[in-house]
């Protein structure tokens, strides 16, 4: 691609995670610029004028794929239409970006990577916690081999998800199935990045059914090829977040070595204590090293958020220049693996070794299900049956 000119950028979906994907490409304007949109209300363009200023807006995001001024697509598509959205927009030769997760399962991150690789076209994922500057904080401090062997890692994600009537995030089918396809797949990604590849997996999860179809809450502990344990937690149904006053967390990494351990707190930093010598990590403090066995603030690695990172050095990579782009399809894939052996774990109630085999997507079914509402698959049903068996 021609690095002298602006990568023409066009947004395919405009719902909640828009505006920080809108603050990336304000970030990068030198290197990019929005010439389209594609949201289902396309009447409802306020928000899109406000980020963007004057760009076509259109309701079918196949005709904005058509359009002669595109280089790239940025697609934040409910997770059903990441694969079907893709493939088209590999066929017209447009470079792509979707955000987490890649796809509902392995079988269709396949498709994907197979058709950009035929088409010729490069294809990423926004999994934007690899780019923050206190998740890369944190892995600059595993890197630093500080910590010495790694006895267990502990990831967790907390959030208040209780959609209205009628949001796609409430149907296992579009979404993926549940909270931790759809949330945990940040700390598998996390951990995959900090630990290395998962050697096998086991998972129970609880489907509340007045919020959605698939699980709102899920445990799963791992076995990773180090020979490292670690154990990662969602809970979609805790009143904690991010950015809201709170006695607890919303999102933890914690990583306990044999000479030291460390931390990560949504909001709060990331912190080291070392056993002894701490002065050995002076270079990572922000102050002055703390005493050992005391916990002392890491330096964060930058002033940007991760989806703004992501999104430069997205670009970066397109006009040919050096680029920290580490969450491609081909890497990303292995995330969503992780998450999909977790799925097979908890409905077979058994532990899971990795790699698994691709399995087609299983058809939306129209069996309804009592107490859920919204019709699901028989593969849902399954897992829901499972769950209220205490499975």
């Amino acid at each position: 691609m021609n690095s002298r000119r602006k990568i023409r950028i066009a947004i395919l979906g405009a719902g909640s995670i828009l505006k920080a994907h809108a603050a990336g490409f304000r970030r990068a304007a030198d290197r990019c610029a929005v010439v389209a949109v594609a949201r289902e209300h396309a009447a409802n363009t306020g928000e899109v004028r406000e980020l963007f200023g004057d760009v076509p807006v259109d309701s079918d995001w196949r005709k904005t794929l058509a359009r002669d001024d595109v280089d790239a697509v940025d697609i934040l598509l409910p997770h059903d239409l990441h694969l079907p959205s893709t493939v088209e927009a590999a066929r017209a030769g447009k470079h792509v970006m979707v955000e987490k997760v890649m796809a509902r399962n392995i079988h269709e991150c396949d498709q994907m990577i197979k058709a950009c690789d035929k088409a010729g076209v490069s294809l990423a994922v926004c999994h934007d916690r690899r780019y923050q500057p206190d998740w890369m904080a944190l892995k600059q401090v595993v890197d630093s081999g500080l910590l010495g062997h790694v006895h267990l890692w502990r990831l967790e994600h907390n959030q208040d998800v209780d959609l209205p009537a009628g949001s796609w995030v409430r149907s296992a089918d579009r979404l993926g199935g549940g909270a931790v396809m759809s949330c945990l797949t940040h700390q598998i990604d996390g951990l995959r990045w900090y630990a290395g590849e998962v050697e096998s997996i086991t998972c129970m999860t609880q489907v509340i059914p007045a919020r959605m179809e698939g699980e709102s809450i899920g445990v799963v502990s791992a076995l990773m090829n180090s020979g490292d344990l670690a154990e990662l937690s969602i809970n979609w149904a805790t009143r904690l977040g991010c950015g809201r006053p709170r006695d607890l967390w919303s999102e933890v990494n914690h990583v306990t070595g044999e000479r030291g351990e460390a931390y990560y707190v949504c909001g709060k930093g990331t912190f080291l204590a070392l056993r002894e010598n701490p002065e050995a990590a002076a270079h990572l403090f922000e102050g002055k090293p703390p005493a050992a066995d005391a916990f002392g603030k890491v330096k964060p690695a930058g002033p940007w958020t991760g989806h703004e990172r992501c999104l430069e050095q997205w670009l970066r990579m397109l006009q040919g220049e050096p680029a920290d782009l580490n969450t491609t399809g081909a890497d990303s894939r292995r995330t969503v693996e992780v998450a999909e052996a977790a799925d097979r774990a908890a409905a077979s109630a058994r532990v899971v070794r990795l790699p698994i085999q691709p399995r087609p997507w299983p058809r939306a079914g129209s069996v309804q299900v009592s107490g859920i509402g919204p019709t699901c698959s028989s593969r849902w049903r399954h897992i829901l049956r499972a769950s209220r068996r205490g499975r």
